[in-house]
């Protein structure tokens, strides 16, 4: 059976709603895809579109679970056994199992969040200085020693932490979430094309490790040259994670790469990087079925994931011109240079008080150490009439 009548076979048999003679013909994954495709003319026919893309997402989270348990030793958290157990059970177990990692980084986190607070930044220089700081305090960018399932971050905790994308996903969402609950900051799996010209922030970078979804300054990403299969793969998992954050006064779902310092948005369910040097190049897509079951897990991970997707699909309050203006790779540099001023006067003024006190101990220990000539004569006169 070639190619074309295949295909015009499909058509007939779903525009006569023969379910059943597509699944004995041409098996369950045909029988899957087809029906999603099918189900969904029905309910943009009767519902609306919105409505119908809410329930081809969800059906496209269950249609994934299949797909990422089969190739699920190389999938994105890299062993079918993490796959197939229950994502929000063992997230419970690590949780126990880390909780004094946990809390040591949360209290650190907490910290840091007082400080920016402290600091009265916009959205744009938040961002970037969280981003700028990952990379000023991380050993670099390689493979993750712990890699702990809903607590990646914790790669990232030290000096000498060192991760990859879903480790910095996660470490940034962490510390935006304490900063300013509202953000809504979540990991989300995506697709990072291989033919997109990205350009990124000026945030020096330490690359321990060179990786496909590493973007070098002015150039494009490698092919990937494991092969066919593992493109299969990646279409259906994903190769790389993103922070997504809410700007509700916005109306707006705004897309950070910490790997690859960037952003972007999230509109109409499709992501497109403002630092992208091509108009409408869409660099990335998003993967909302790895996100919600693998990244999230459970139920709960679903309802989030779904609910990102249909808010993308409000009309934000800004215009693209607007959100450019305010998000794009100019704004993030300008951010960027006026924290790190900000940075460098706030230490200036540290040292310069450290510079005072020490003065004023030292002038002090002074006038301790020697006596006044008064108290000296009360001295000699008390030492005479003893």
């Amino acid at each position: 059976m070639d190619k074309k009548y295949r295909k015009e076979d499909k058509k007939k048999l779903i525009k006569e709603k023969r379910y059943e003679d597509i699944y004995n013909k041409y098996g369950e994954y045909e029988y899957d895809k087809l029906l999603i495709k099918a189900m969904y003319e029905e309910i943009k026919e009767e519902k609306g579109t919105l409505r119908a893309q809410l329930w081809k997402i969800k059906e496209q989270i269950l249609f994934g679970i299949k797909k990422i348990g089969m190739y699920g030793g190389i999938a994105l958290l890299s062993t079918s056994a993490v796959i197939s157990s229950d994502i929000e059970g063992t997230k419970k177990e690590n949780s126990i199992k880390y909780q004094n990692e946990i809390e040591e980084y949360n209290n650190k986190i907490s910290d840091y969040a007082n400080e920016i607070n402290s600091m009265n930044l916009n959205d744009t220089q938040i961002f970037m200085k969280v981003m700028d700081d990952m990379w000023e305090n991380i050993k670099g960018y390689g493979k993750p020693k712990k890699d702990i399932l809903g607590f990646s971050e914790l790669d990232l905790a030290t000096e000498e932490g060192q991760g990859v994308c879903r480790n910095m996903a996660s470490d940034v969402a962490k510390k935006l979430n304490e900063i300013n609950p509202e953000y809504n900051a979540r990991t989300m799996a995506v697709q990072l094309s291989d033919d997109g010209n990205f350009q990124i922030a000026d945030i020096k970078r330490n690359i321990l490790k060179e990786d496909q979804t590493i973007i070098n300054e002015q150039e494009q990403t490698e092919e990937n040259e494991d092969g066919i299969f593992d493109k299969v793969i990646e279409n259906i998992v994903g190769n790389h994670a993103v922070t997504f954050v809410d700007l509700s006064k916005y109306n707006l779902t705004l897309v950070l790469d910490p790997t690859n310092p960037g952003i972007g948005i999230y509109h109409n369910g499709k992501i497109i990087m403002l630092n992208s040097e091509k108009e409408d190049d869409i660099t990335m897509k998003a993967k909302e079925y790895t996100s919600a079951i693998l990244l999230q897990g459970g139920t709960k991970g679903m309802a989030n994931t779904i609910s990102s997707y249909a808010s993308s699909y409000i009309k934000p309050k800004l215009s693209f011109e607007e959100i450019e203006s305010k998000f794009g790779l100019d704004a993030q540099n300008k951010a960027l240079n006026e924290v790190r001023t900000m940075k460098l006067v706030n230490k200036n003024i540290t040292e310069h008080q450290k510079f005072v006190d020490n003065i004023k101990i030292s002038s002090s220990q002074e006038k301790i150490e020697e006596p006044t000539e008064k108290e000296n004569n009360t001295d000699i006169e008390q030492g005479e009439s003893r």
